[in-house]
């Protein structure tokens, strides 16, 4: 199943920072303002919020008309009948991705199946006909005595069900369809579904069943290559097909922060782009996989003490003079001292022969508020710059020179222009640009000039290239000889050339990028087992506590866990690096793995029992070393049976992660699973 995401969307802010905070979590806690992390905290929801309101929107207009076409498919499923069949087909809705039932025509009454609840035929035939008879028609009081119904998986009680259905339907409208959603429907045995298939098909169009089936893998193949024709000649199966891949991928990158008409509060960097393809590539293709990448890579944004500024220079307070009392609080004088340092490198005191740029608490939130406006235009005009590339790139290919193509896809175009990497493609659609002939140029400028008038008026950047793109049109239009369209063309190549040059850099450079730019931080691939345990992500934690969530090695960490433990326990106050610990230090599951590993491959487990036991009488006389002799004094008999707890404790810890296997040749050995030695 794909992870659920956060929409950011809480109320218990507060409680949930302080519930972070007591676990242990303080990220740069030396340069952070007092109650710091709860603002960053807000300002981390509001700022995903905004990013996944806008991608959610663009994930629903891609997958809208598909959708449309569904709903419409569901509704005529017995409208649009081929006469002369010799029985009745079962309409059968196969798509590639998962979509919500309540797109479908709201007069429909829909159940759902799972692979969990259908082991055999009995058990799915019962959740088919009591997802439906479980819930009263509308306007229907239906009392059923057990004595005198039909039992709950016959398909007779759904049609008498039906029956009432239909007879207190008014009007000359049919009653609504019965809509079966199938899920995971290659996880399902294949046999059942079968005879699902064939018992519903002999009931239609008595009983107006539809199923929809929700497939991962293209749906022809597996269909066609599964179930035999006997089933497949009593379906029609209609399919469809989600729209998704790359293609997808890029039309919700290019949207949510390459267009110039929307500003997220946080810009991703070129590296969370790159393992976000890596990801969409290797592992999963999905929507839920994109919104918790870039989710992961907000929450690890907001780990920076200056991100207190992503929206403004007020720290939270109404005024100006409110956040400048704030940070004239003594408390906060690391954090003042680490933003002045961050403000202002080596080149703008150079320029100020060495001393301070400001002079005061309320200068340096001016500078900060500049810092920020500087920094959100440089952006609108790297995209800008990087849309009108794509855009005569397209016109180019269009056009048949098929020197524009390029040896990065869009996607690595995108993060390539992050790091100011797009100066060779630059160059060299301009200097084809210069060699255009006036025909040709005119449609490279209307193209150019539709692309800026989707944009809005307001933004400066946006106006100037309109208006730079306008003139050369009108120039184009009025050539007083035939000499005027290649000085055009040449003129306009040179200021491409020198546009994309001066726009198109890496933002790192820029003064606070780190406020609203995630740069080329490593993407947070680890995430703490808090943080996985909690309804929503909020931060990551401490990396020494932390567990791969991508691409995880389950099987290597519990060997690692089992054969050096201290270095996954939490550690002593006094205690800076973990040590490694003899065995009789070890934990009984550990001091039992060890002797597994020292064992062939068929472990006897009284000698495994004799080899433990003696590791704990070692224990023993190290932990009794200081105790008198009377108190060393017990009753061996009981001293037996708390060691052999101990040990079948230990020995079911292993049965249970997975590491002994019971033959049924020797009661008394076990098989070994895992051969790994350790280090």
């Amino acid at each position: 199943m794909s992870p659920p995401v956060d929409t950011g969307e809480h109320d218990d802010s507060e409680d949930d920072a302080d519930r972070l905070l007591v676990e242990g979590y303080t990220p740069f806690d030396e340069r952070d303002l007092p109650r710091g992390y709860a603002s960053r905290f807000n300002l981390y929801k509001a700022a995903w919020k905004k990013c996944f309101d806008r991608i959610q929107h663009i994930v629903n207009s891609i997958h809208t008309p598909t959708v449309n076409d569904i709903v419409r498919c569901v509704h005529r499923a017995y409208d649009d009948v081929l006469p002369g069949l010799p029985y009745a087909e079962l309409p059968v809705v196969a798509i590639s991705e998962e979509i919500e039932d309540e797109d479908l025509p709201p007069g429909s009454y829909i159940t759902h199946l799972y692979p969990s609840d259908c082991p055999n035929i009995m058990s799915a035939m019962k959740a088919l006909v009591t997802g439906f008879v479980d819930r009263l028609p509308i306007g229907q009081d239906i009392k059923r005595k057990p004595t005198t119904s039909l039992v709950n998986y016959d398909i007779e009680l759904l049609k008498v069900w039906h029956g009432v259905l239909r007879d207190a339907a008014e009007g000359p409208e049919s009653p609504p369809q019965l809509v079966v959603f199938i899920h995971d429907f290659e996880q399902f045995d294949h046999s059942v579904i079968q005879d699902v298939f064939c018992i519903c098909s002999s009931y239609v169009p008595q009983l107006p069943l539809i199923f929809v089936l929700a497939l991962l893998s293209p749906h022809s193949p597996f269909l066609y290559t599964t179930y035999p024709q006997s089933v497949l000649s009593l379906l029609r199966v209609e399919a469809f097909t989600i729209p998704s891949g790359t293609e997808f991928l890029e039309k919700v990158v290019a949207e949510t922060f390459f267009d110039p008409d929307f500003e997220p509060d946080i810009m991703v960097g070129p590296e969370t782009l790159d393992f976000l393809l890596d990801f969409f590539y290797r592992n999963s293709a999905s929507v839920e996989g994109v919104l918790l990448i870039l989710q992961l890579a907000h929450l690890k944004h907001f780990d920076e003490p200056l991100t207190v500024f992503v929206q403004d220079e007020l720290l939270g307070t109404p005024s100006v003079d409110l956040a400048t009392k704030k940070l004239s609080d003594p408390d906060a004088a690391a954090f003042l001292t680490s933003l002045f340092s961050w403000s202002f490198g080596p080149q703008e005191l150079a320029s100020h022969d060495g001393s301070w740029p400001v002079n005061d608490v309320a200068g340096l939130l001016a500078s900060v508020a500049e810092a920020r406006k500087d920094f959100l235009s440089h952006l609108c005009q790297l995209k800008l710059a990087f849309g009108m590339m794509r855009k005569v790139q397209q016109v180019m290919l269009d056009l048949g020179y098929r020197g524009a193509e390029t040896d990065k896809t869009p996607l690595e175009m995108m993060s390539a222009s992050l790091r100011g990497g797009l100066s060779r493609e630059g160059k060299y659609l301009g200097t084809m640009t210069k060699k255009l002939p006036g025909e040709k140029l005119q449609t490279l400028l209307r193209e150019l000039r539709s692309f800026l008038d989707e944009l809005p008026d307001h933004r400066d950047e946006i106006q100037q290239a309109r208006e730079r793109v306008v003139t050369t049109a009108r120039l184009l239009e009025h050539e007083d000889d035939a000499s005027d369209p290649p000085r055009i063309a040449d003129e306009f190549g040179d200021w491409l050339i020198g546009y994309f040059q001066e726009h198109i850099i890496n933002l790192e450079d820029l003064r606070l990028w780190e406020i609203w730019h995630t740069g080329s931080t490593p993407f947070p691939s680890e995430v703490s087992h808090q943080l996985l345990a909690s309804p929503s992500f909020y931060f990551c934690v401490d990396p020494k506590r932390t567990s791969k969530m991508f691409n995880p090695a389950p099987r290597a960490s519990i060997i690692s866990a089992l054969l050096q433990p201290q270095t996954f326990l939490p550690l002593a106050s006094d205690v800076s690096e973990p040590a490694r610990l003899p065995i009789w230090k070890l934990p009984d599951a550990s001091i039992l793995f060890r002797r597994y590993l020292e064992a062939g491959r068929m472990i006897n487990v009284y000698d495994w029992y004799e080899s433990f036991s003696q590791v704990i009488e070692s224990q023993r006389s190290h932990l009794m070393a200081g105790e008198s002799d009377g108190q060393m004094t017990e009753d061996e008999e009981e001293w037996k049976m708390h060691v052999q707890a101990r040990f079948v404790r230990a020995l079911h810890t292993l049965d249970f992660i997975g590491f002994i296997k019971h033959t049924g040749r020797k009661a008394d050995h076990v098989m070994r699973t895992v051969y790994d030695l350790p280090e």
